[in-house]
């Protein structure tokens, strides 16, 4: 299996602190240069989406002739598979010739990369954890891709999209600070896949195959990445707090994973 090693930092460029510097080998994108990026803008979205395989077969067998097929698909465009194996999909479907060449004429383009937007919720202190290296691994095909960070790093450091909340009671002070990170990351193969986020008190994990999900605590997020869509956003929350006895003790207590495609 190859991988793909990004430094989660990377994704950010932060104010004062330089990137850091993680003893990892193999081809490394610092993430930290991500900072003060942003997802692209959300537009209007179109009532009429664009139409899809399991649209074109229902229509066709439900009376529409090729020509208004054609003329459908025409003005709203095609979101599916026309490789050899898409429009063959499509001639065993019963489609006419016209409506299959219609469909490849007007397919969106093939999704080679997602926008991917990290946000980071630090519940605590600022300190060294103890599993000091958050990792994010996604399967694309026979490669995957691993991102990074040092969260010792990322909490020290000032970074451009960086709040802080109070949300301190009558008993108890407590503050959650939030971190985004954004960019855009290759994801070349379409279907279903699975990502992972853990932490780790190792800077070189290369493969899934290194890590115990029980051990680490493995949290994943399983997502259907579209041969072709309007839209390829994906946005990851991450919740961090901080043990209050043990303070290099820091933990994963939640993530949250959701894409929009159309």
């Amino acid at each position: 299996m190859t991988r793909l090693i990004i430094l989660l930092c990377g994704f950010l460029g932060e104010v004062d602190a330089k990137p850091a510097e993680l003893p990892t080998s193999g081809p490394v994108v610092n993430i930290v240069e991500w900072d003060g990026n942003r997802l692209p803008t959300v537009y209007e979205r179109s009532d009429q989406l664009p139409i899809d395989r399991s649209d074109l077969i229902r229509l066709s067998e439900n009376g529409f002739k090729s020509e208004q097929l054609v003329d459908v698909i025409s003005q709203r465009r095609y979101s599916g598979d026309v490789s050899a194996e898409g429009l063959i999909s499509l001639k065993s479907a019963g489609l006419a010739n016209e409506v299959i060449q219609s469909a490849s004429l007007h397919a969106l383009a093939s999704n080679r990369s997602i926008n991917l937007s990290i946000t980071l919720e630090i519940d605590g202190q600022s300190s060294t954890p103890r599993s000091r290296y958050l990792y994010l691994i996604i399967p694309d095909g026979e490669i995957e891709l691993v991102f990074t960070a040092d969260l010792g790093h990322v909490f020290g450091g000032k970074w451009r999209s960086d709040t802080v909340t109070d949300q301190s009671d009558l008993l108890l002070p407590r503050s959650v600070r939030t971190v985004t990170f954004s960019g855009r990351i290759p994801l070349k193969v379409s279907g279903h896949k699975e990502l992972k986020a853990f932490t780790a008190t190792r800077p070189d994990i290369h493969w899934l195959s290194e890590v115990s999900e029980a051990t680490h605590h493995v949290r994943s997020h399983a997502f259907d990445y579209p041969a072709n869509s309007n839209r390829n956003d994906c946005r990851l929350l991450i919740r961090l707090f901080q043990d209050r006895l043990l303070e290099d003790n820091w933990t994963i207590t939640g993530t949250h994973l959701e894409c929009e495609w159309n």
